[in-house]
């Protein structure tokens, strides 16, 4: 099975649990996702930034804390100037769920890939934001201190719609995206979960099963060569350090912050962003291989 169809069954699976669970359970399964399969598929960029680079043991020490002082200079970032921090993390991480969803294009249009890239994730975050408003807003004045209503969400939703159809147009003139309709058909079932479901879950749904698993797959075949058994449990195996001090960090602030869920959300997704800086990097290096 592809997994664009494993992917569309599992999406609709969620999307029962979501009108099934009551809503604490499903934010416990998302955390449990996320903190699992998501962090996971950061947790071997120090490798693979090796590869790519053909560095030996030598370099091994300064690919690791290139890596953590870009992560925390984004922790700066979130701290000091949070409002900034957010947009920053927004688009970057807008550009990278673009990059990822449209891996396999092939095409020496570099401006244009630039743009479906862009906008196709920032269509995805605004999309998810403007139809959890009302829990978006709560994460956002926590994070930056700056309330944002659904109006003003609706602004970016619509230039990154016009600047996507725009992309996905000039794509599909060119004989390069022959399967555009797909992709609104998979944009119109990221809209009814996203309307159905919690932000939280809205976002687990989407980070896991669109993001994180075929990003997985992508890093275990550019270090093994192939996917196999052995190449997953040896994937998961080098991943283990890096993700248990991830997941521990952040199980501590869930117990410092347990009665309060809404700081605890803000705290959570500028961990998430703190991680996702270098990662993005890591994973643009392995697109250009």
């Amino acid at each position: 099975m592809k997994i664009e169809n494993f992917n569309i069954v599992t999406t609709f699976l969620a999307l029962w649990l979501a009108v099934t669970l009551g809503s604490k359970l499903e934010n416990y399964l998302a955390y449990f996702l996320i903190l699992s399969i998501g962090i996971l598929h950061g947790s071997n960029d120090i490798r693979i930034i090796n590869k790519v680079q053909n560095n030996g043991n030598r370099s091994l020490k300064q690919s690791l804390l290139g890596y953590i002082l870009i992560v925390l200079l984004g922790t700066a970032l979130f701290y000091f100037i949070p409002a900034l921090g957010l947009v920053v993390f927004i688009l970057i991480s807008g550009y990278h769920f673009g990059e990822q969803h449209f891996s396999a294009l092939e095409s020496d249009y570099q401006m244009a890939k630039f743009g479906l890239y862009f906008f196709y994730g920032c269509f995805v975050i605004f999309l998810l934001l403007f139809t959890n408003a009302v829990e978006a807003q709560d994460i956002i004045y926590n994070i930056a201190q700056f309330n944002v209503d659904k109006p003003l969400l609706k602004i970016p939703l619509l230039i990154a719609g016009i600047g996507l159809v725009s992309a996905m147009a000039f794509f599909a003139y060119k004989g390069l995206l022959p399967k555009w309709y797909k992709e609104l058909f998979f944009l119109f079932v990221f809209f009814i979960v996203f309307s159905t479901a919690g932000l939280l879950w809205s976002f687990a749904i989407y980070f896991i099963l669109w993001h994180s698993l075929p990003s997985l797959l992508h890093q275990i075949a550019f270090l093994n060569g192939k996917i196999t058994k052995d190449s997953i449990f040896n994937y998961v195996k080098t991943s283990f350090i890096y993700w248990f001090i991830s997941v521990v960090g952040l199980f501590l602030f869930f117990i410092y912050l347990v009665e309060d869920q809404d700081l605890f959300l803000a705290i959570f997704f500028s961990f998430l962003a703190a991680i996702t800086f270098p990662h993005v990097l890591v994973m643009s290096k392995i697109f250009e291989h």
